[in-house]
């Protein structure tokens, strides 16, 4: 048997494909073909979620079995057997962002054609990676004549230092009048 699938992006009203394949093939197999179709990295992880005509999901499909099956031993037969007429083929886990595959029906088999077959497209490949950046702060650009006045130059700065360490000096010191006599010392202020 050879099923008809409509492949659709949410994020996208032009993007269709129209794909042909056999009932025997594994989902592994459709990943490896449709990776290899849309242009996207091979060595990404990705899942298959299988819903029923209702929209409710049923089954996940991954590279090691979760539960429901890995992705090399269900069969497109199987999952349509299992009353499951969608496909998301997740392929950024990361974002969520998937193509829908719908069931579209049987068509007949031609021993002309390479299965799986992409047999109607539009629309360009989806970028595999969606990069989601977070808005940052507005930070207000300065004129350059302003960034003087807003940012200490480095000759203030060392400046600043070199009175710090004058005070730090000053509390050590003891004064005398010249003849071995204190007068004050400074780090205990006593005469």
């Amino acid at each position: 048997m050879v099923h008809q699938f409509r492949a659709t992006i949410p994020e996208s009203k032009v993007f269709y494909r129209v794909y042909e394949i056999k009932g025997e093939m594994t989902l592994f197999r459709f990943n490896s073909f449709i990776t290899d179709n849309l242009a996207f990295s091979p060595d990404q992880m990705v899942i298959f979620e299988g819903f029923d005509e209702k929209g409710k999901l049923c089954s996940e499909y991954g590279l090691f079995d979760m539960g429901d099956g890995a992705m090399d031993t269900v069969t497109f037969d199987k999952v349509l057997e299992r009353g499951e007429t969608e496909l998301h083929f997740v392929f950024d886990l990361r974002n969520d962002r998937y193509i829908k595959l719908v069931y579209e029906g049987q068509v007949p088999y031609l021993p002309m054609r390479a299965y799986p077959a992409l047999v109607e497209e539009k629309g360009q490949n989806p970028d595999q990676f969606h990069v989601r950046f977070e808005e940052e702060p507005a930070v207000p650009k300065l004129h350059p004549s302003r960034v003087a006045d807003n940012f200490p130059s480095l000759d203030d700065e060392l400046d600043d230092l070199d009175d710090e360490e004058e005070d730090d000096d000053a509390e050590d010191r003891i004064f005398d009048d010249g003849e071995g006599e204190e007068l004050y010392d400074e780090s205990e202020g006593k005469e």
